[in-house]
């Protein structure tokens, strides 16, 4: 039995304890929290009311691959007008998109770090649009680039938040105003691991963690105005996107390469070089879901739900629990003399060489 599995039993067990005691102790407390909540997910659920598509107008961010491109396809099928922001026009997710979507799709070149491409975009949409205004921004390009704090530069730290998080900021900016006229809707896509963290990835917990910042002082921002904002936090989707294609595996290696080649040599002998490729090791697509749908019609509720929700947590495991979820759900909840050794025993208990040799000794 993995210790994945071992993890989860222990979780259920300890959740099963924690509700006995909860109903044993407070027997009508926990049956009014149980009644009201009860009552208003399915008040939630019988109320929803869906608004039309009607042509209305979506830009969407990093659509070369991975959610980006399954959202532009799946929005331009059921009838939005979809502004596909690409890398590289010239990529192969680019040229599918031009050859399988409907006249409704424009791609466009869109690096959220370039400030031209930016203002281009927005003026191409401000052109096509007119008086309409843009119904939403699906903020979803993102990078992740792996290491511990001591390896990882500031350079590579910089460069991940400027994709996923300053990039994020400066789209927001720019199409605020196309929004606002609609009165539409923001979500931006952050994930599990923006409520969590967890070692060797501090630079995507950081800039997920500022997503999720971000998007609650923008939502109390946007309330008077009747401007919807959403966070989709996605949770193992590894099979169902590029994230662990041999590309972009490969992409992230070099960034490890960039670490062990410019660390020094104390802290090469330290850690030893197989401690700086430890997230090479296994597939992360094992165990994860094979299909983005749950998180496809997270995005489309956002968009059109009269009353969109704050959080879509989309757990994203092949089994019947994403431990990944569990965890966002969680955090904050367990003192870290727990919550640090689930963590630690979760994403792998690695040491440095020189740790591993003391013990050894």
């Amino acid at each position: 039995m993995s210790e994945e599995v071992i993890l989860e039993w222990v979780i259920h067990l300890g959740l099963y304890v924690l509700l006995l005691i909860v109903f044993y102790v407070h027997l009508y407390l926990f049956g009014a929290v149980l009644i009201v909540y009860i009552a208003l997910r399915f008040a939630q659920s019988m109320c929803k009311k869906l608004l039309p598509v009607k042509n209305k107008a979506v830009l969407i961010t990093g659509c070369d691959r991975g959610f980006g491109h399954h959202f532009a396809k799946y929005l331009d099928d059921v009838g939005f007008v979809v502004y596909a922001g690409v890398l590289n026009k010239d990529s192969k997710g680019a040229k599918r998109l031009k050859s399988s979507s409907s006249k409704k799709l424009h791609v466009l070149p869109l690096d959220v770090t370039s400030e031209s491409d930016i203002k281009e975009a927005v003026a191409y949409i401000t052109a096509n649009t007119k008086t309409k205004g843009l119904w939403g921004v699906i903020n979803n390009a993102g990078v992740n680039i792996v290491g511990d704090v001591e390896t990882t530069s500031l350079e590579q730290y910089e460069r991940c938040l400027s994709i996923n998080l300053f990039g994020m900021i400066h789209v927001i900016q720019r199409v605020l105003p196309l929004i606002r006229k609609a009165q539409g809707r923001i979500i931006n896509v952050s994930s599990v691991m923006g409520r969590y963290s967890a070692q060797g990835d501090s630079a995507y917990h950081l800039s997920k963690a500022g997503v999720e910042s971000m998007s609650d002082s923008l939502r109390l921002e946007m309330r008077a105005l009747g401007v919807g904002v959403s966070i989709i936090e996605p949770g193992k989707y590894d099979a169902a996107t590029t994230c662990s294609d041999p590309e972009i595996v490969k992409v992230r290696r070099d960034e490890v390469d960039i670490q062990w080649e410019r660390a020094s040599e104390e802290v090469r002998s330290f850690y030893g070089k197989d401690y700086f490729y430890r997230f090479f090791q296994k597939d992360n697509r094992e165990h994860s879901a094979d299909s983005p749908d749950r998180v496809i019609q997270a995005v489309q509720d956002a968009l059109l739900n009269e009353t969109p929700r704050a959080r879509y947590l989309v757990p994203g495991s092949d089994r019947v629990v994403d431990i990944h979820a569990v965890f966002a759900r969680l955090n904050g909840f367990f003192p870290e003399i727990i919550s640090d050794v689930v963590y630690t025993w979760f994403t792998g208990n690695h040491k440095p060489a020189k740790v591993q040799k003391h013990h050894q000794d």
